[in-house]
């Protein structure tokens, strides 16, 4: 296993000057620090925020296909590929035969179902512990501000 190097959002003694006004700096630096409390918390079952995503996105949509789940995550068709291709072989996402021969239907398996549910719990976890500082109202203000800084 590679050494995991603890990320520090913040080193005292060091002088950041513009990076400290800047929204894009903060919401990088608070994802680095958010995403090596995942890593740590899913690194057993080898399950990525990405992974993660695609499992929960799947779940809802079921006979999503492929080129459709890379558009919703943002990624490429290929990257979609190879992270199918895994669930594929752990059992938890099987492919259909859609319609369109070109292309697949994907859905989960009992088993994708039961273990997506241990990975809900685990990452529900995960964001309370890098929330605590947060009170409820000031979640959901920062989800709704964070929306404001993608839109549709």
């Amino acid at each position: 296993m590679a050494e995991r190097i603890h990320f520090n959002a913040r080193i005292d003694g060091v002088a950041y000057e513009v990076l400290d006004e800047l929204v894009g700096y903060a919401v990088r630096r608070a994802q680095l620090s958010i995403y090596e409390d995942f890593a740590a918390t899913m690194e057993a079952e080898d399950i990525t925020p990405q992974r993660f995503s695609a499992l929960v996105i799947v779940e809802n949509n079921p006979g999503i296909s492929q080129t459709r789940l890379a558009e919703v995550m943002g990624i490429a068709r290929s990257g979609v590929v190879a992270i199918i291709d895994g669930f594929e072989k752990k059992g938890l996402i099987e492919r259909q035969a859609s319609e369109d021969r070109r292309s697949y239907s994907l859905l989960l398996t009992k088993a994708g179902l039961r273990q997506l549910k241990r990975y809900k719990q685990a990452v529900r976890e995960h964001d309370e512990r890098i929330s605590a500082a947060l009170t409820r109202s000031e979640k959901a203000q920062l989800r709704a501000l964070l929306r404001k800084l993608c839109p549709v």
